[in-house]
C-alpha cells in the first residue's frame, strides 16, 4: 500500500471516529436539553453536531460537498455555542467582551473535534486530488 493511501485511510477512518462520537455526544445531551428558554438556539446547538456523521459519510461520494459542509458546521456550531457562552456570562456578569468569549469556546472539546474533523476532510480532499496524478505519472513512466 502507498503512503498516500495510507494516510487516505487514516484520515477517513478518524474522520468517521470522531465525527460518530460528535454525534453521539449530540444525541445524549438533547434527551437532557432545556428548550424553555431559546428553543431555536439550543435546537441548533444539539442538531448541528448530529449532522457530522451524516456530512462525513457524503465524503465517499461527494468529498467536496462533504468539506465545504463540515466547514460550515463547524462554523455554524462556534457560533451557536459562543452565543450559548455569551447569555451564561452576561446572566454571571463576567464577560470580557465577543472575541474573549468566542477564543474561550474554542476550547471546548466538541468544538474543536468538529473543526478537526473539517481540517481532515480537506486533507483527505488534498490527498485524493495527490493521488491520482501521481499514478498517472507512473503510468507513463517507461520501466527498464
Amino acid at each position: 500500500m502507498h503512503v498516500l493511501g495510507l494516510a487516505t485511510l487514516i484520515c477517513r477512518r478518524v474522520a468517521r471516529l470522531l465525527s460518530f462520537a460528535v454525534s453521539l455526544l449530540g444525541l445524549l445531551s438533547l434527551a437532557l436539553a432545556d428548550f424553555r428558554q431559546d428553543a431555536l438556539l439550543m435546537g441548533l446547538f444539539f442538531v448541528l453536531p448530529v449532522l457530522s456523521f451524516p456530512i462525513t459519510l457524503l465524503s465517499s461520494r461527494w468529498l467536496r460537498w462533504s468539506v465545504a459542509l463540515q466547514w460550515v458546521l463547524a462554523l455554524g456550531y462556534l457560533a451557536v455555542y459562543s452565543r450559548l457562552d455569551w447569555r451564561t456570562c452576561a446572566d454571571a456578569g463576567y464577560c470580557q467582551g465577543v472575541m474573549a468569549i468566542i477564543l474561550v469556546t474554542m476550547t471546548a472539546w466538541p468544538v474543536q473535534v468538529l473543526f478537526l474533523v473539517a481540517v481532515l476532510n480537506l486533507a483527505l480532499l488534498w490527498l485524493n486530488a495527490k493521488t491520482p496524478a501521481e499514478d498517472s505519472v507512473r503510468a507513463h513512466e517507461v520501466k527498464p
